[in-house]
Order: C-alpha cells, then structure tokens, then sequence
C-alpha cells in the first residue's frame, strides 16, 4: 500500500556504512549540500579518517582504519503508468565510494583548522536521485535568529536504526549555548539533547515556535518588524552533528553542532585532507 512521506526534510540524510573494503566498521549518516553551482557529500571527519579529531587515535578496536563509505540513497524506480500522476515508487540503491584515489584523500578538510573541525565534504552529484541537499530552496528554510532554547532536530541513524525504508530517525533537542561564540575558538555549538552513535553526521536544524512569542509571527535575521515577519512554523538549517561532549552517555548529555559557516568555508577552501593511513 503506498505511503506519503509527510516531511521534505526527510528526504536529506542518508545512511552510509563505514568500509575497510568489504569490512564493516561502524554506521554513520551524511547529507549532500549545495554550494558554488555543485553538490557534495557532507560527513563528520571521523567518518572517513577512523580517528579521533582531538587525539588522532585510530577508533576502531582493531585499529582498522576506513577506505570506502557505503551510501544507500533513494531513487524514483516507476518503470511504468500504474501510479496517480504525481506519485512515485522509490527504491533505495547502494554504492561504495572510495575515499582514495592514488592513495590520496578525496575529502576536503577545514582551510584553517584542518581536523580539529569535525566536517569533510566531498564533490559529488545527485542526479537522478530523491536526495534534497540540506539547504535545497525547496525546503522552504527562514533566516531565522538562532538562540539558546530553540528547538532543534537531528536527522540520522542511532545505532544504525532507520525510521523505516532507510528514512531517518527524528532526534529532538534544544540550543545549549550562545550560538555567535565559537566554542573552544571553533565553529561549533552546543545542543541538548541524548544522541546515540550513528548520528554522527547528521544534518541539524533549527525550529521557532512561533507560538511563543510574537503574536505567533517571527522576524528573520535582518528584518526590521512585522513587515518582514512570517507567519507560521519557520525553520533553518543550523549545520552538522559530530557527537557528544565526552564519552559518557548519560552526564552531560550535551551535542555538538559544526555550523553551516563551517561547511561552507570547507567547500570554498578546497583543501585536501591528509591520508589517515599516514598520520
């Protein structure tokens, strides 16, 4: 029986395995984002080097370190006119993408901060699949003020669990720190909230109850009134999970969010990252 997927935004995150070839090490979650006319494959550093970005140990038991990803992404797979027009049957496909080429990374690190920024990106395209980039116009995003409080949402796969044909398990939270300050001079924030491994890479966004303030309209950064106000639910991609404070589950209970600033300067940078095999 068909089903209608009720949100675009779940339509972003995809879920990818971890290889060292044909070898599973762990699970994890990307998303794609357009920028400068191309798209590219958005995941944590740590997905694609195997290594913690503090202390640059390798992090699997058996000091593997990765040399594939394997993405699962959605496809339209009609094939005939059986379906309402509008409709469409999706099937998900898989593929492996080799993070090496000539023994060189195919990743992008930070310009500045190099791995100390928890975020590669790599040029790759969508075509022909339902994938939408995490900041595709079609979701509809407002420029919204970003505070301590706000709601947020985190797209993934905790402990590889779907939410159902691959679509991703909706983790809610809330803002835990100024957003304007950098953390530990970096570009990252803190959310609230109790996120499981897995969800590391997965795309963050950001809602404004609307009903809470401002007679249920709320102005975008830069606005200058209720001229400029939206009515309704507003929301705005915030940027890229990486993990969580620590390594207890239970104490702080407090993510981390690479901003979209973060992504943007890695893409506009263009620097290549260093193999994980020889560091």
């Amino acid at each position: 029986m068909p089903v209608t997927i009720q949100e675009k935004l779940s339509w972003v995150p995809i879920q990818i395995e971890i290889l060292y070839n044909q070898e599973i090490l762990g699970v994890g979650t990307a998303f794609f984002y357009f920028l400068e006319d191309s798209s590219f494959l958005v995941t944590n550093w740590h997905n694609v080097s195997g290594r913690r970005p503090d202390s640059l140990t390798i992090i699997h038991k058996e000091a593997a370190i990765p040399n594939k990803l394997r993405l699962f992404y959605p496809q339209n797979k009609n094939g005939s006119d059986e379906l309402p027009e509008g409709d469409s049957f999706v099937g998900w496909n898989a593929v492996e993408l080799d993070l090496y080429e000539n023994d060189e990374p195919i990743w992008y690190e930070h310009p500045k901060h190099k791995q100390k920024v928890d975020v590669v990106a790599i040029k790759l395209g969508i075509d022909g699949t339902r994938i939408y980039s995490a900041n595709a116009e079609e979701l509809d995003f407002t420029k919204i003020t970003l505070r301590p409080s706000l709601d947020v949402f985190v797209l993934g796969y905790p402990r590889g669990l779907t939410g159902g044909a691959r679509f991703p398990v909706w983790k809610r939270g809330s803002i835990a720190s100024e957003p304007a300050i950098d953390l530990d001079g970096l570009p990252k924030f803190y959310i609230d909230t109790a996120t499981r491994e897995g969800m590391s890479g997965s795309p963050v966004y950001v809602q404004h109850p609307v009903y809470v303030q401002h007679n249920g309209y709320c102005v975008p950064e830069g606005g200058s009134g209720t001229k400029d106000a939206i009515i309704g639910e507003a929301r705005r991609f915030a940027g890229i999970y990486s993990g969580r404070v620590g390594d207890d589950t239970f104490k702080a209970q407090l993510g981390i969010v690479w901003k979209e600033s973060a992504i943007t300067e890695i893409i506009s940078g263009r620097i290549k990252g260093k193999s994980s095999f020889e560091i």
